[in-house]
């Protein structure tokens, strides 16, 4: 039998697309856009972050001041509600998406083997 892995794929993101999980982040997105400001908080905090680490992945150097950046709007978005609840079910989807690559993954590893065994 012959196997389409790219139409497999195809199926399982029609199926993620159909989940609670995603369904719930793409419900809380929602939310925090409808609100201006906390769409502008969420923006801000994640452009930042995403900047950083995008430094922090090429090498550069990150500065106090961004650093100390950072932590304040992580201190306003911490008392945001909606923000809150939208980075838990981010983390959810997260921890989802490493399990599903472990699964995916596991030929590899049966091929390899792990690591800690070289």
């Amino acid at each position: 039998m012959d196997v389409n892995l790219y139409d497999m794929t195809h199926d399982f993101e029609r199926i993620l697309r159909r989940s609670n999980e995603f369904k719930s982040l793409k419900s809380i997105y929602r939310e925090v856009n409808a609100d201006p400001e906390t769409k502008q908080l969420f923006n801000k905090f994640y452009n930042l972050q995403m900047e950083l680490q995008h430094k922090q992945m090429t090498g550069q150097k990150i500065m106090r001041d961004e650093i100390e950046e950072v932590q304040k709007i992580g201190e306003v978005v911490q008392r945001n509600e909606k923000i809150v609840r939208l980075i838990e079910v981010e983390q959810r989807m997260n921890m989802l998406i490493m399990e599903l690559n472990k699964i995916i993954t596991k030929p590899f590893q049966e091929v390899y083997g792990n690591f800690e065994e070289r």
